[in-house]
């Protein structure tokens, strides 16, 4: 079982539970080395409640995780970053970002502010359209990780051509610009679906790991932890695990940032 993560939210971002501390030592507890903190980037002039922090919490989770940093240091690696969307509008913001963080976790859960989510939005178009700024965020260099990859399959009910070419541009971006994929251990919490003539978790899917076997790109996994109790929970490797059975995938074995 993976050693580290990267993938931790905090109360800020609306949708998570406990205090920064408690997920350090659930992690400490649980013999993780290495956490990184990766809460939902704030935009200016982009609050949306219950999906990030205020841009005026961002100098408090700052400063938070810093302060664990230094007091938990003979115990465990602690590394701050956030977790952002590629949004050309707010892309210098975001090269700021790139520059005060650790590290920049990439989750394109939508494709502009206020605007269509990819959960719900899965025609041949949105899912191109996914990749396509996934790509794009590559090419400026924002991302360290691209988290959940696949979640284009979440309302998708049957792979296609296209679900396939959006595979080989992430794919071959992450190999280009040596940024890391996520195998996301949080799509498990949505249960099995039917979805088309599939019976399944949402993500991870099998399918796109396949295609991502293909590309000279590692992978980490990433327990995106909105609680800390989720620090505990070795099951959701085993299961993904099963799911992915049988793919060579380039498994990073130590990262730190």
């Amino acid at each position: 079982m993976q050693k580290f993560n990267y993938h931790t939210h905090t109360e800020r971002c609306g949708h998570a539970q406990g205090s920064d501390e408690a997920y350090v030592l659930e992690a400490i507890k649980n013999g993780y080395t290495h956490i990184g903190f990766s809460d939902h980037a704030p935009y200016t002039n982009g609050y949306s409640a219950g999906e990030r922090m205020r841009k005026e919490e961002l100098q408090d989770y700052i400063s938070s995780v810093k302060a664990l940093k230094e007091k938990y240091r003979d115990q465990i690696h602690i590394s701050l970053g956030l977790e952002f969307e590629y949004y050309e509008s707010h892309l210098e913001e975001l090269k700021q970002y790139k520059n005060d963080m650790d590290y920049m976790l990439l989750g394109q859960h939508d494709a502009c502010l206020y605007g269509k989510d990819f959960y719900t939005h899965s025609s041949d178009e949105d899912i191109l359209e996914y990749a396509s700024l996934i790509e794009k965020a590559c090419e400026k260099e924002l991302p360290d990780i691209i988290a959940h990859p696949d979640l284009f399959m979440f309302g998708k009910e049957e792979w296609n051509e296209a679900c396939e070419k959006a595979a080989h541009i992430i794919c071959k971006s992450a190999e280009k610009h040596h940024v890391y994929l996520e195998i996301n251990l949080n799509g498990l919490r949505y249960g099995k679906r039917q979805l088309g003539k599939e019976y399944r978790y949402t993500y991870p899917y099998r399918k796109f790991w396949e295609i991502a076997s293909q590309y000279d790109v590692k992978c980490i996994y990433g327990l995106d932890a909105h609680k800390p109790e989720k620090y505990a929970d070795e099951e959701c490797y085993h299961i993904v695990d099963e799911i992915l059975k049988g793919i060579s995938l380039k498994k990073e074995d130590n990262l730190i940032y």
